[in-house]
């Protein structure tokens, strides 16, 4: 990394903490999309507390005043099952209580039991976790996920060993949903580069080493459309072993530095699918399920965030 590059990145880094920090309301939450249940708390703070805590210092530390209220806020708010949900409105889900335990463990704040058995309730009979459980309406909502199921893991690891069966089973779900290309789809999202991310730095948390060069060609051969998906994909490779960061990876760290918009933020454009009950694969063309962006930012600001972090930390 040469000193121009270096300096734009940690430029562009703190920017992003600064917006991601004046777009916090007063008790301490995060809020952002516009789904037909509302806007979004829980499910935002969680996602966003995470991503904050997951920085180097200084960033970190420039956030942890944040942080503390968030994860103040979010214990607060627990649902009379011990999960979280996309709002104080709905269910509990197994996403919003997967991050939520992600964001209040790495606070150091203690997680209840209770929390972890809400979340392995998700957990279906082939190993994979749902996004929602307990209604026979719920069609394909309440089938195992790939785009849930390693942010389900990664948060029971927060808690138990990776040899412990929830966790085996759900490994092996998700080594089984790797597709020819070497890579994940995703039920919510209209990349398949979330799922893809989140199954990566999953193995990676694990320690599980797998031959990744289908991945990794495939990656290398992805044109993103947005920040969003720049970001999903750079995380992707930066969790790849041996990769060209010259070639590979700046280019569109570079893109994504001239993208960012003054207030620190980068546009987002719609995103998140809210599948049908009765479609198992959304992913293929023609699909019609509405399509919602997170129009205060947050989401995207914070996944580009979160790739910045991770190439700083390897600079």
């Amino acid at each position: 990394m040469n000193s121009t590059r270096k300096k734009n990145l940690e430029r562009a880094l703190g920017s992003s903490v600064d917006y991601i920090l004046s777009r916090q309301h007063a008790d301490g939450s995060w809020i952002d999309w516009e789904l037909p249940p509302g806007q979004s708390s829980t499910w935002t703070t969680a996602y966003v507390g995470g991503k904050l805590t997951s920085l180097e210092s200084p960033y970190r530390d420039r956030a942890s005043s944040a942080t503390a209220i968030a994860s103040q806020w979010l214990t607060g708010r627990m649902f009379p099952d011990c999960g979280w949900g996309y709002n104080e409105q709905v269910d509990s889900d197994a996403d919003s209580t997967a991050l939520a335990i992600l964001f209040l463990a790495s606070e150091g704040r203690t997680v209840a039991d209770s929390s972890y058995s809400c979340l392995e309730r998700f957990q279906c009979e082939d190993g994979g976790f749902a996004t929602f459980r307990g209604r026979p309406d719920l069609g394909t909502w309440a089938i195992s996920h790939p785009d849930v199921t390693p942010s389900a893991l990664l948060a029971l690891k927060t808690k138990y060993a990776a040899t412990t069966q929830a966790i085996n089973l759900g490994l092996q779900f998700v080594l089984n949903q790797r597709t020819s290309a070497g890579i994940w789809k995703s039920f919510w999202w209209t990349t398949f580069l979330y799922s893809t991310e989140r199954s990566l730095s999953l193995f990676e948390a694990v320690r599980l080493e797998l031959d990744l060069q289908v991945t990794r060609k495939t990656l290398l051969h992805t044109r993103p459309q947005n920040p969003f998906e720049s970001a999903l994909l750079l995380s992707s490779l930066l969790w790849l072993p041996d990769i060209a960061k010259d070639q590979d990876v700046w280019p569109l760290v570079d893109r994504l530095v001239a993208d960012q918009a003054l207030d620190g933020s980068w546009s987002s454009p719609p995103m998140l699918r809210v599948t049908r009950r009765d479609c198992r694969e959304p992913w293929k063309p023609g699909d019609p399920d509405p399509l919602f962006r997170d129009q205060n930012r947050l989401f995207t600001t914070a996944t580009v965030m979160n790739a910045f972090s991770n190439l700083h930390k390897l600079a």
